[in-house]
């Protein structure tokens, strides 16, 4: 009986930090756009989500994607590395792709870079201002 209990132990020990060290990774960052047609039965509500999501082609990027997702982040006090000219967050924000949505919306979205520029203005935050407005500045060219 006892050597059940310390295999249960142990093997609990053994998968926790499996666990831990898999959804703390990090993977490319990739955008995410609404999947208009659900082929796939929904089985789990859970899961139901995400089916909700797609990856996005190469061809559907938003054009500001790359270029403003930085900044978006840290905005939304999202950690990232970058290797490579790539951008990496921890699979679990990865995996939560209503998250991703948002912030692939967000790159492109004119009104959010001026909301937050107001923002700025209004809490003195001139450094941030600045680059907010070569952003924007950006989407009229």
């Amino acid at each position: 009986m006892k050597k059940k209990i310390y295999i249960g132990l142990v093997s609990l020990i053994i998968v926790f930090p499996i666990y831990y060290y898999w959804q703390n990774r990090y993977v490319e960052l990739r955008p995410v756009l609404v999947n208009e047609v659900l082929h796939k039965p929904i089985l789990l509500s859970e899961t139901f989500h995400n089916q909700l999501f797609r990856i996005a082609k190469p061809n559907e990027i938003p054009p500001n994607f790359y270029k403003n997702i930085k900044w978006v982040l840290q905005r939304e006090h999202q950690e990232y590395i970058v290797k490579n000219g790539l951008i990496y967050i921890r699979y679990k924000y990865m995996n939560d792709y209503e998250m991703i949505w948002n912030h692939t919306i967000k790159t492109n979205n004119l009104e959010w870079f001026k909301s937050q520029r107001r923002m700025d203005s209004i809490n003195a935050n001139y450094q941030s201002k600045e680059k907010l407005d070569s952003i924007i500045n950006g989407f009229r060219n």
